[in-house]
């Protein structure tokens, strides 16, 4: 999820010498997902590549029978679609590492829909869910990326600011509820982490590393991270800072379903 600490976990991850996480690349697996899922999923296009793969001869030096020439031909099976995808994949991510390396991305674009494709993908992935609370997502996005107007003062800058709010809101709660399906679908395979857990010096983070099946970095190592919170929405931004009480004035009176959100917010460990 955009604005939930994404960034400063990939930095606590990569504390570990074994593990890399890089950052964001736009989503642009998506067409290769959507395709690998076509070649292990679809049963139609399955047989037709894999009997096209059978009937290759009739294409290759000349056509005895005539008789025996069939539309579907091909120099490749469904499984040499899938696994050269996967290939591609794992190349493209790992042509800086060693071997021993494990890789990963921090990615806050891809829906429900392409996770589970990248877990299917790859039966050995884990995937980690950092969640992060209503108030916390709502004003780090408000405040993100330099945004200075705000006009919280007057009647009609509050109004269109708790429109904002409710929007935003709205997407945290379909967004988390998509994620934790993932859970549910990967059993052992997905660890679910709260921000506040992550920055409040808790054993969160030790032990995040040993569901990831790694022996943990020093608590040192870890607390340098922590002590840097890169991409803050107030670090450089003195507005921000000073509207940060009327916001949350705002944030407290918005509409928006607060049933289902304390109840992902129970799932998520965040209360």
């Amino acid at each position: 999820m955009g604005r939930s600490g994404s960034t400063l976990l990939q930095r606590v991850l990569n504390v570990h010498p074994e593990l890399t996480i890089w950052g964001e690349h736009s989503a642009f697996l998506k067409g290769i997902l959507s395709s690998h899922m076509v070649a292990t999923n679809d049963e139609a296009m399955k047989t037709n590549l894999d009997d096209g793969y059978d009937n290759r001869a009739s294409v290759i030096g000349e056509l005895s029978d005539k008789d025996a020439f069939k539309p579907w031909v091909s120099p490749f099976r469904a499984t040499d679609v899938s696994d050269g995808l996967r290939e591609f994949v794992i190349e493209l991510f790992t042509r800086e590492l060693a071997p021993e390396v494990r890789w990963g991305f921090k990615e806050i674009r891809y829906t429900e829909i392409e996770l589970e494709r990248i877990m299917n993908m790859f039966p050995e992935g884990h995937l980690v869910i950092l969640g992060r609370d209503v108030p916390g997502y709502a004003t780090s996005r408000f405040f993100a990326f330099g945004n200075s107007n705000y006009e919280l003062v007057t009647d009609e800058g509050r109004a269109k600011a708790s429109a904002r709010l409710e929007n935003m809101i709205g997407g945290w709660i379909t967004r988390y509820q998509g994620l934790l399906g993932l859970a549910n679908t990967f059993p052992g395979r997905v660890s679910v982490v709260a921000y506040s857990d992550l920055v409040s010096g808790s054993d969160r983070p030790r032990r995040l590393f040993e569901e990831l099946g790694e022996t943990p970095p020093s608590a040192e190592a870890i607390e340098t991270v922590l002590g840097a919170k890169a991409g803050s929405s107030f670090a450089h931004n003195s507005e921000a800072r000073e509207n940060r009480d009327r916001l949350a004035e705002i944030i407290a009176v918005a509409n928006y379903d607060r049933d289902e959100a304390d109840r992902l917010s129970g799932l998520l460990g965040l209360s």
